[in-house]
């Protein structure tokens, strides 16, 4: 009785952190009174349209976006429910947006007589939905690690990991895809690891894989990168059962057969307006920049497999990753020159983001910025051999095991995924494939590294919440 108890505070503690960082960047920043932030000029019109002029097939399918309904609906709900303002309009007094979005370009179309973004209220009353999000996710996460054997003391862990993790509370604040997006995904890894259970058979062999491809649908209805979950848990599911994995092959099958009517409507992976921007193709530069992009994040996993070296099955994935990263960013060195003014009419390329500004910071231009990259890229890369190498040492019959192995191939599928693009990269991209990376710090990193890895993350977090929400 006394264990529970003890448990059961560390629980709550766990859940105020998260609560408390989402309550206080919302009234301890600036963001209540900024205008757009990010993509919110772009991502809040389709929402807002709805608001105005109800539900139709024009306004809930045929918006112009590069997320998917699975997104735009729930916020849309939400501010018809808080009684947001149809009539509500710009005025003079409204706010400039964050970085590149000053007003009034902010509060515009980018289309004459287009849909035009949330106006302060709405946009306020949609923000409160991504903070609802993130702390329904960080709930989330801390059912998924105590269903992965994590009690007392590590909870509180798991949660700090999640609020650092780069990017992760700055969108908790905005209205943008990843709080959601995120928040259902760790859903659907909770889902994941309760039907296989624990043992070398799934325990809910018909449930389990159905309510994985309910969830799997909402993801690749918000995003398509949710794509790279699929073959992870089929890996996986293969790994543990063989041939007896078949119906999770067929519910990620038949999740990515319903992503094709909406493909088929819009033309495209998006709608119209941005498939200049995101499209199918081929290039290696987006690697070189992924790969570099994943240090931040992974490049600690690289140090504990050098302290933890073993000669496992796997032992060859970090050296690989690392001479992969460094000839990769020899031939396939992206431009990371930002173009002066962001055309929907032309196809063009774009890489930014932490990766991108510690390059231009430390390396400048020409062949000192090529060795930074060589550097990060080698990193990061090497950094996810290494996790994949570790998590495969956890017995895939726990639930921890299953857990370890999904998120490190989300993370390797997710990456090569991007090879087959063109168009914008960010390295924020990245979280969606994260969902449950905090677990994978506590699961594998000795407790110094951890330690080690918090901080650096909080540095990063820091610097984030300055930049966008202060």
């Amino acid at each position: 009785m006394k264990r529970r108890q003890d448990d059961g505070l560390w629980v709550m503690i766990a859940a105020l952190i998260v609560v408390a960082t989402a309550i206080g960047l919302r009234v301890g920043t600036n963001i209540s009174d900024r205008g757009p932030v990010f993509d919110e000029r772009w991502i809040s019109r389709p929402m807002a349209d709805i608001v105005r002029k109800g539900w139709t097939v024009q306004t809930a399918i045929d918006f112009q976006e590069t997320k998917g309904p699975a997104l735009i609906w729930p916020y849309a709900v939400w501010a018809q429910a808080l009684g947001a303002d149809q009539n509500e309009v710009v005025t003079d007094a409204a706010p400039g947006g964050g970085r590149g979005a000053d007003r009034p370009e902010a509060w515009q179309s980018h289309v004459p007589g287009g849909a035009v973004p949330a106006p302060p209220n709405m946009l306020s009353t949609l923000r409160l939905a991504s903070v609802a999000w993130f702390i329904v996710g960080g709930l989330l996460l801390l059912v998924l690690a105590h269903l992965c054997g994590v009690r007392g003391p590590p909870l509180v862990l798991v949660s700090l990991a999640y609020v650092l993790i780069p990017y992760q509370s700055v969108f908790g604040q905005l209205v943008m895809g990843e709080a959601s997006f995120i928040t259902v995904a760790v859903a659907m890894l909770l889902v994941v690891c309760w039907g296989m259970g624990d043992g070398r058979r799934s325990r809910h062999r018909v449930l389990g894989p159905v309510l994985y491809g309910l969830l799997l649908v909402i993801l690749l209805h918000s995003r398509i990168h949710a794509v790279a979950f699929a073959p992870a848990v089929c890996v996986v599911a293969w790994l543990r059962e063989n041939e007896r994995s078949w119906p999770w092959w067929a519910a990620s099958i038949a999740a990515g057969l319903l992503r094709i009517p909406l493909w088929v409507r819009w033309d495209g992976l998006v709608s119209s307006d941005f498939q200049n921007l995101h499209g199918l193709g081929f290039r290696l530069d987006s690697l070189t920049y992924l790969g570099a992009a994943l240090a931040v994040p992974l490049g600690i996993f690289l140090l504990m497999w050098l302290v933890k070296w073993r000669r496992d099955l796997l032992y060859w994935l970090p050296p690989l990753g690392v001479m992969l990263g460094v000839v990769l960013s020899i031939v396939a060195m992206p431009d990371l020159s930002v173009p002066e003014q962001l055309v929907l009419e032309l196809e063009q390329d774009r890489f930014q983001g932490i990766a991108a500004k510690i390059v231009a910071v430390v390396g400048g231009d020409g062949i000192a910025a090529r060795a930074v990259m060589a550097v990060l890229c080698g990193l990061g890369l090497g950094g996810l051999g290494a996790l994949i190498c570790l998590a495969h040492r956890t017995r895939l019959t726990l639930p921890a095991g299953v857990l370890l192995r999904i998120q490190s191939l989300a993370i390797g599928a997710g990456w090569l995924l991007y090879a087959f693009t063109r168009g914008f990269v960010f390295d924020r991209y990245l979280m969606v494939w994260c969902a449950a990376l905090p677990l994978a710090y506590l699961l594998l990193l000795s407790r110094r590294m951890l330690i080690a890895q918090l901080i650096a993350l909080t540095v990063v977090t820091v610097e984030l919440v300055m930049i966008w929400l202060v």
